[in-house]
């Protein structure tokens, strides 16, 4: 019987320098930031949803709306008759899961006063549109697969593998790489701005 040797190839260490340290940091604070509006907005979402008595009508129009632009979620006019103490678990959740990344994201020397300002902003102002659509769905993933790539974990088709979106048929398609970087600038350019008015308004003594 011949012998059969499978070589496994492990996965190269990364080299720790300046430039790996700041790309880790980078990617870390994005990541807090998404993840922590995520919460943020899916709570606020709760909470109006709980301001709302919603009836059988308007539920049927809501699903005849979705059937006829995403037809593959086959939805009903159940679907959009909500439970309250479901919303109000739901807004519970993701006020705790807001407070986790909260707590994280100090770590990462972002403070709690900024990061809700961030959320409250991108919620009202819409400054950074596209993360607050579906942005907070997507990115994060991608997020975490760069980090795997940066650690020598994955590699860089895989890295691509995982930047993906589902079209209006449920069906993936490669993501926007150039709209996702577009998004991220958006992100650092908007938090540096609220990080700048908060000191400014701390040094003439304004909370």
């Amino acid at each position: 019987m011949k012998k059969i040797c499978i070589f496994v190839q492990k996965n190269e260490m990364p080299r720790i320098t300046i430039k790996y340290i700041n790309r880790i940091a980078r990617v870390m604070r994005l990541l807090v930031t998404i993840q922590a509006y995520h919460h943020y907005t899916m709570m606020q979402m709760s909470r109006q949803l709980l301001q709302v008595d919603n009836s059988w009508q308007d539920a049927e129009h809501m699903s005849n709306l979705v059937n006829m632009m995403m037809p593959f979620l086959e939805s009903s006019p159940t679907d959009f008759i909500h439970n309250k103490d479901e919303v109000s678990d739901e807004a519970l959740d993701n006020y705790n899961g807001f407070k986790k990344w909260v707590k994280i994201a100090q770590i990462t020397g972002i403070s709690e006063k900024t990061l809700t300002a961030f959320c409250k902003n991108v919620d009202n102002s819409h400054s950074v549109i596209r993360l607050r659509i579906l942005g907070h769905m997507y990115y994060p993933d991608y997020l975490k697969a760069f980090l795997l790539y940066l650690n020598k974990s994955i590699s860089k088709t895989q890295l691509q593998n995982s930047f993906v979106e589902f079209t209006i048929s449920g069906k993936t398609k490669p993501a926007n790489f150039a709209m996702f970087r577009k998004v991220i600038l958006d992100i650092e350019k908007t938090m540096e701005q609220i990080k700048k008015k908060q000191m400014s308004r701390s040094k003439n003594g304004k909370s």
